[in-house]
């Protein structure tokens, strides 16, 4: 079982199929199989967008070793990254990349949100989700448009948004996936956990730097993860099984007298 399951193997209950059943049972008709390409196609893209959301946590680095005062991951905020004018304790020459950042991270989980509505229980709960993640989308964008220094209030009213939502988008895919894909409701309760953690040791002003990141680490990084398996998912299905157990069998000499897979 992995982390998200196709769509398909989770068919709503009482739902009636527009197609008649194939002859052949054990083969998809052909009607299936041309609704299904559209939705494999944005299932793609949908991962690849939260997949590179790695690239995110890459330029974020990048951008701090590229700090001409120092920057310190234990007491410097992450928007400290997006200054666009130096003073004599900050000085971010790559502040372009890294809001450039936040506006294209923003994006990305829109667009993923958006291509994988279908893994979500149909209705109200699916759009509630999408709602939310398209706010956090927002949220983070509007905080590469709105750096620190161009000022606190208008910079606070554009993360806020994605700081609140971030947290119960995780916690009802922990509570609605719970039935239907155990580990990714698992891996969703561990990113919500982990983020609530950090709000309240940011709350209690221990160690900015870090705390921040424990809030706001879990999203991209659950959208980065749950991405990847699903774009590799398909490669991994392309390979038979049977295949994978004769290649194994080939491998170990201990299996060399027993029949052949």
């Amino acid at each position: 079982m992995s982390i998200i399951d196709h769509p398909d193997d989770h068919s709503a209950p009482g739902s009636v199929p527009s197609d008649p059943a194939p002859v052949n049972p054990g083969r998809p008709g052909i009607g299936e199989i041309a609704r299904g390409r559209p939705r494999r196609l944005r299932h793609l893209i949908a991962g690849i967008a939260w997949a590179l959301a790695f690239a995110y946590l890459a330029a974020e680095f990048v951008t701090a070793f590229a700090w001409k005062t120092g920057y310190s991951f234990r007491y410097d905020t992450i928007s400290d990254l997006g200054i666009t004018a130096c003073t004599p304790k900050m000085c971010s020459p790559l502040h372009l990349l890294m809001n450039a950042a936040f506006v294209a991270l923003g994006l990305l989980t829109i667009i993923g949100a958006i291509g994988f509505r279908d893994y979500l229980p149909h209705g109200h709960r699916q759009w509630s989700i999408v709602a939310l993640a398209v706010v956090v989308g927002a949220s983070t964008a509007a905080t590469g448009v709105f750096p620190s220094n161009d000022g606190i209030i208008i910079h606070g009213l554009a993360v806020m948004p994605a700081l609140v939502s971030r947290h119960i988008v995780l916690i009802l895919l922990a509570i609605w996936l719970w039935k239907q894909r155990r580990l990714a409701a698992i891996w969703s309760a561990f990113c919500a956990s982990t983020g609530l953690t950090g709000t309240v040791l940011l709350t209690i002003g221990l160690q900015v730097g870090i705390t921040e990141r424990l809030v706001f680490y879990p999203l991209p990084t659950w959208m980065a993860v749950t991405g990847a398996v699903i774009v590799l998912k398909p490669l991994r299905n392309a390979i038979p099984r049977d295949r994978v157990k004769r290649l194994i069998w080939r491998s170990d000499p201990g299996q060399r007298g027993r029949p052949r897979p």
